[in-house]
């Protein structure tokens, strides 16, 4: 999902001056709430008075420049790309009445291609062609919130978007219904739905694809500690078309809020439903780090350990598949110590957590309070022998010489640059994203003949990631 500097959900039910201001420091969007005249109905209360913020906009202009080098780990066969997404964003906010919101978001954009072949031939024998691309005008987010004051329940409905706090459950945006509740320190929230349930692109020759995956989430936090939250969740996937199954994912999280130096996560969660095939799903995955940043210190540096494993599944005969998968609506991208998201699992393979075991360390820096660097290393192995895995951004197959199979898929070393405020602009931001895979012995591969072997390892990959917004 598109990085979008100027929005969170949260900040933009916002409803005094000074939340207004937190929003433009934080996010560095224009979003504005015109001066009206006392006499205009959008008129701010006086101070002192309980105030009621009427209606906030927004607007953007991002460009994305995406590059890969050797996808298939094999620098004789050319399948290098390069690709620009230049996008305009705008969104509106209006509550006409206290308890009743409405927002409205679209995004003008296009993908251009700087670098690709043709055709490509994948390891795995299929070829691989350029998609065709337009001009795009989807609208993002249509949707309203009903919830009077003092009403622990809420109801919504329309296109939302949906961002847990690391992206490791859902990032994107969802045609949707559902309920939500609050009280005191407890959240509760259920919604239905489907990522695309109605074309809303706007633009005339284009057309969003109908999702055929129906939605169910059911997710519910605990706040009442300071700086530590407790949440649970169910989230099931039910692929009508029978291409991925039906899949549920049950788990829990404790999140380490960043009140002090030490920011912490664990997320646990099982498998349950059956797969495509129609075996039961019985996989588990978790994911476990922490954050500790040296604030005294000049440069505020600081360092990340983290672990995160996804099971895999050995045996296809016995009607049971314990391979982990994600719920196929997370992006993975997140922050450690510094300003810029980036994929927390490798910017050159961005795996989906399923059949690997990751082991994770970073060391971030930050010059100045709006620029920080970081320098993240990952070390790859598969739980259970295979020749390839879900959802990732390679196409080179593991495992392909008899005999010499191996779990070591590899190691890679990542660099994130995050500005904001760039050349003395408020609003001005970057994101560079820099990231090398070193193929293990999983990727070895026979150049040669089955008698006359030519045995090579495999090449570097290499991706580069940069986000310029305004």
């Amino acid at each position: 999902m598109s990085f979008r500097p100027w929005i969170a959900a949260g900040a933009l039910a916002c409803a005094t001056a000074q939340a207004q201001t937190r929003l433009e420091e934080r996010y560095g969007g224009d979003v504005t709430v015109p001066p009206p005249p006392p006499e205009n109905p959008f008129a701010l209360p006086k101070p002192g008075a309980r105030q009621h913020l009427t209606y906030q906009y927004a607007y953007g202009v991002e460009a994305e420049y995406t590059y890969r080098r050797d996808s298939d780990l094999n620098r004789a066969v050319r399948d290098n790309e390069a690709l620009l997404k230049p996008q305009l964003n705008g969104i509106i906010v209006w509550r006409p009445v206290a308890w009743l919101e409405t927002t409205l978001e679209l995004a003008l954009e296009r993908e251009y291609a700087l670098q690709e072949e043709a055709s490509v031939r994948l390891p795995n024998g299929t070829i691989q062609t350029p998609p065709t691309r337009h001009t795009t005008l989807p609208v993002v987010q249509a949707f309203v919130n009903v919830r009077r004051a003092g009403d622990p329940f809420g109801f919504f409905g329309g296109r939302r978007n949906y961002e847990d706090e690391r992206h490791w459950l859902y990032d994107t945006s969802m045609d949707t219904f559902g309920a939500n509740y609050r009280n005191g320190p407890w959240r509760a929230e259920f919604s239905f739905g489907r990522e695309v349930w109605k074309d809303m692109d706007l633009a005339p020759n284009s057309r969003q694809v109908k999702d055929s995956i129906d939605t169910y989430m059911l997710y519910g936090d605990y706040r009442g500690f300071e700086a530590v939250r407790l949440a649970a969740y169910s989230i099931m996937r039910d692929d009508r078309s029978h291409q991925e199954g039906r899949a549920v994912n049950t788990g829990i999280r404790v999140l380490g809020l960043p009140v002090g130096p030490l920011t912490y996560w664990l997320e646990a969660s099982g498998m349950s439903g059956a797969d495509e095939r129609g075996q039961k799903l019985r996989g588990y995955g978790m994911d476990a780090g922490a954050t500790y940043r040296f604030v005294g210190s000049p440069l505020r540096p600081n360092i990340t350990i983290a672990y995160a494993m996804g099971s895999g599944d050995s045996d296809d005969t016995d009607h049971t598949n314990r391979e982990f998968r994600q719920t196929g609506l997370q992006s993975n991208e997140t922050r450690f110590g510094g300003v810029a998201m980036f994929n927390v699992y490798g910017e050159v393979m961005a795996p989906e957590l399923s059949n690997l075991k990751i082991f994770t360390a970073a060391l971030g820096v930050r010059p100045q309070p709006s620029m920080s660097v970081e320098v993240i290393y990952h070390k790859y192995r598969l739980h259970r022998i295979a020749d390839e895995n879900r959802n990732w951004q390679l196409t080179a197959l593991m495992n392909q010489v008899s005999a010499r199979e191996s779990k070591e898929v590899g190691d890679a070393l990542d660099i994130v640059v995050g500005m904001r405020s760039l050349f003395g602009v408020r609003r001005l931001g970057l994101d560079l994203r820099m990231g090398w895979f070193q193929p293990g012995a999983a990727f070895l591969r026979n150049d040669g003949s089955r008698r006359a072997p030519i045995f090579k390892d495999a090449e570097t990959g290499v991706a580069v990631v940069a986000k310029l917004f305004w």
